[in-house]
């Protein structure tokens, strides 16, 4: 049971991460089964990773930025993409993933949201780094 509420846990934290809107039970209990499925399993590095990414929503956004370009293969992003495949199948959800109208101001927009990424990527890489330097 200790698993099981973890993995709700994990689930609250990784959706609104990645959509900004709480997670329905039915998604958190869908994550949860496929976390016992998968069996993922987390070196003592990825261990402090992924704790570390828990403790807030801009901690998690800049460490995945920042394994995407360090360790894109990495256990803790398998976690966060699997969360993200649940919410895409989901139809509570799914609005958030179709494409929208738009207007010129979206370019302007989307400049700042790349800018905000290389942010978030190097500020990743640093946590990354002190992770590795306490694991070492």
């Amino acid at each position: 049971m200790k698993n099981t509420n973890n993995y709700i846990l994990e689930a609250e934290k990784i959706g609104y991460y990645l959509l900004s809107v709480p997670v329905q039970n039915s998604e958190k209990n869908t994550y949860s089964e496929a976390m016992q499925q998968l069996e993922i399993p987390l070196s003592n590095y990825e261990k402090l990773l992924w704790k570390t990414m828990l403790k807030s929503k801009w901690r998690m956004a800049c460490i995945d930025a920042g394994l995407a370009l360090k360790e894109p293969g990495n256990n803790v992003r398998r976690k966060i993409f699997t969360m993200l495949a649940i919410l895409e199948a989901s139809p509570n959800y799914s609005f958030y993933f179709f494409s929208r109208k738009f207007s010129f101001f979206y370019l302007f927009q989307i400049g700042l949201v790349g800018i905000r990424s290389v942010i978030r990527a190097i500020v990743g890489l640093i946590f990354i780094k002190i992770i590795e330097n306490k694991c070492n």
